[in-house]
């Protein structure tokens, strides 16, 4: 196999994966109301096939990225596939709402081995000068995902078909299988021993469940959240001890502590994950709610932040040769920045389509970001932990898109006869942490537009 074909298949691989997993994170969201009257449950029961998914996806995709470094990330990538294959027929096929809750948590543990090995199959295996427009494409399924997430599944709702909304997956996994089996059968992939950290992960799965259970609580049981999430931050101390002496641990806590510029890009990562979920979960109740505008309009005016980011993710990567990760990163914030602030001063007054450009320009921002932080996270730990740093890069931000949402929820409902205001103070945190980022960065790296 050349080394063209096998790069395009790699990123058809790596592109398939990472859209899928973020794709089913919110396609179910706007069926839930369907799904409660047709199984005739509760909303709180049907919301668990939506908290159940995102849960188990966080909790094992820092495991997975260790066995794909030990076992191989094309075949894990590929038992991935299946079990998100197999997982998405089921749901389809689902009777009564329990059978779709377990169907859509083995559905997120396929998508738990398709993101933990989506990075680390590019940084392994695509040549390195098609690396920088390989992570664009990540960078790209990770910002449409969400969005499109959600369209696809409101139209698939108004021609009657729920079902689809599972099902439409399928197409993609044979094709992923497919490109996946073509590259197994024809190259070879290092493998690297590691030991399976079995108290790490389990510590590790007991804080993302006690800190995503406790975020999803806040705006309805506030004081049950607030004691889960008080219970995570202790478990999350627990992992520091636990993982500190391990020689393959889950999260390697030593290099954790001393290299300041991972956990400066971590940080990064949990500021762009929060603002983005910020930046989706607002817009809508502002041009439905304040604008009174029908949800189709409001469907095309929100689409002004995925279609920023998938131009500018490609723009960015084609002019990154994998050097100037620093730089794309702090340009990609100071424009992030720069919506959130337009945002933050805009008035109802003004033309709503204002709010739809402020939105492009954060996708600029995002296009530029989001590539070269996955790019240059990946760089900070050698070849044999590929697997385990990209999965650590999809948990941070998986959990901090959570925390944005729930963020943002409990300012909807303190504030909820004065929208505006609760919508204004969304963009303002999520400002405040860009800025906090942009200052650690320059911090890090005085020199980097030198």
């Amino acid at each position: 196999m050349n080394i063209r074909t096998k790069d395009h298949l790699v990123v058809i691989v790596a592109g398939i994966g990472m859209l899928l997993s973020t794709l089913d994170t919110g396609i179910i969201n706007v069926a839930l109301p369907f799904l409660k009257s047709y199984f005739e449950t509760t909303a709180d029961i049907a919301a668990i096939a939506v908290t159940g998914y995102t849960i188990s996806l966080a909790v094992f995709i820092l495991p997975f990225g260790l066995l794909s470094d030990k076992f191989g990330k094309l075949s894990f990538s590929y038992i991935g596939l299946i079990i998100f294959g197999l997982s998405s027929l089921l749901c389809g096929l689902s009777a009564n709402i329990q059978m779709l809750i377990m169907f859509r948590i083995f559905q997120s543990i396929g998508a738990a081995a398709l993101q933990a090995t989506s990075a680390s199959l590019i940084t392994t295996l695509v040549s390195a000068e098609k690396s920088s427009s390989a992570i664009g494409v990540l960078g790209i399924m990770i910002g449409v995902g969400p969005v499109l997430g959600p369209s696809l599944g409101g139209l698939l709702l108004s021609l009657n078909s729920w079902r689809g909304i599972f099902w439409l997956n399928i197409p993609f996994v044979l094709l992923g299988l497919i490109c996946n089996h073509k590259l197994i059968t024809n190259i070879s992939e290092n493998k690297y021993a590691k030991h399976i950290d079995y108290p790490g992960s389990l510590t590790n799965g007991l804080f993302v469940i006690l800190l995503i259970s406790g975020l999803s609580l806040l705006s309805s049981h506030s004081i049950i959240g607030i004691a889960l999430i008080i219970a995570s931050l202790i478990a999350v101390i627990i992992l520091f001890k636990v993982e500190r002496n391990k020689e393959t641990p889950v999260v390697n806590v030593i290099n954790l502590i001393q290299n300041k510029s991972l956990l400066v890009y971590l940080y990064e990562t949990i500021a762009f994950g929060f603002a983005s979920a910020i930046i989706f979960l607002m817009p809508p109740y502002l041009f439905e709610t304040v604008f009174k505008l029908n949800s189709g309009l409001t469907g095309i005016l929100v689409l002004g932040a995925p279609i920023g980011l998938v131009l500018f993710s490609r723009v960015s990567s084609a002019h990154n040769n994998g050097l100037k990760d620093n730089s794309f990163s702090k340009v990609g914030l100071s424009i992030i920045l720069c919506s959130l602030l337009l945002l933050s001063l805009y008035q109802t007054s003004l033309p709503y389509i204002l709010v739809t450009i402020c939105l492009f320009i954060y996708g600029v921002g995002g296009g530029y970001f989001q590539p070269a932080n996955i790019s240059v996270i990946m760089k900070t730990t050698d070849i044999t932990s590929q697997g385990s740093i990209g999965s650590l890069q999809r948990m941070v931000q998986n959990v901090a898109i959570a925390m944005g949402t729930a963020t943002g929820s409990v300012f909807l409902n303190m504030w909820s006869h004065e929208l505006v205001t609760a919508i204004k103070l969304g963009w303002i945190t999520a400002g405040c942490l860009i800025i906090i980022a942009i200052a650690l960065d320059f911090a890090l790296n005085k020199n980097s537009f030198k």
